[in-house]
């Protein structure tokens, strides 16, 4: 009985397939009541086509970074994805101190051409985070519960900084962005 659970056990990990996947779309997010030059309030602006992303929690500037993945097709049960694992980029601009980055579900009702502050957008649950040391790279963060509730084929999640200003390249850049492997 135990030999039989031990091969199948086996035979399912053998099994699993590993998915690399970039990006899909991605954007900053800004909830503010700063004004831009033209008396537009900054955080309607979107700014899902530029080519970084920022995250900074301040006083009266809240931006969040927006990252939307599309579930591969051989995946017919987002349920049954054993893992999956955010890459963090090295950041365009760090701050010069310890920082921490956490990353949240999104929902994913958003398009990245016109996604902002104003946009409902529901989060709900912490999936994992990273502490990053003074002039460290980021790493990964775990984020298993977004792919597992992906819904119509994609999923979505927010990443938030603990203050500091850090900004990545998004994927309109050309440059390293965010990655994702999902194990299935």
């Amino acid at each position: 009985m135990k030999i039989t659970a031990i091969l199948v056990a086996l035979s399912a990990t053998a099994m699993a397939k590993v998915y690399h996947m970039n990006a899909a779309s991605d954007a900053t997010v800004s909830y503010s009541g700063i004004k831009n030059s033209d008396g537009s309030f900054e955080s309607l602006t979107p700014k899902g086509n530029e080519s970084t992303l920022t995250t900074f929690k301040g006083n009266k500037d809240y931006r969040r970074i927006l990252l939307g993945f599309h579930v591969p097709a051989p995946v017919k049960d987002p349920s049954l994805i054993t893992k999956c694992v955010l890459h963090v980029p090295v950041p365009k601009d760090a701050p010069d101190q310890d920082y921490s980055l956490t990353a949240y579900t999104a929902s994913s009702n958003w398009d990245e051409a016109s996604v902002n502050g104003a946009t409902k957008i529901t989060s709900a649950k912490e999936l994992g985070s990273v502490n990053v040391p003074k002039g460290k790279n980021p790493g990964t963060i775990d984020v298993t519960g977004a792919c597992q509730a992906a819904a119509e084929g994609k999923f979505s999640m927010f990443i938030d900084t603990n203050q500091p200003v850090v900004t990545f390249y998004s994927k309109d850049s050309g440059k390293a962005s965010f990655t994702l492997d999902m194990t299935y």
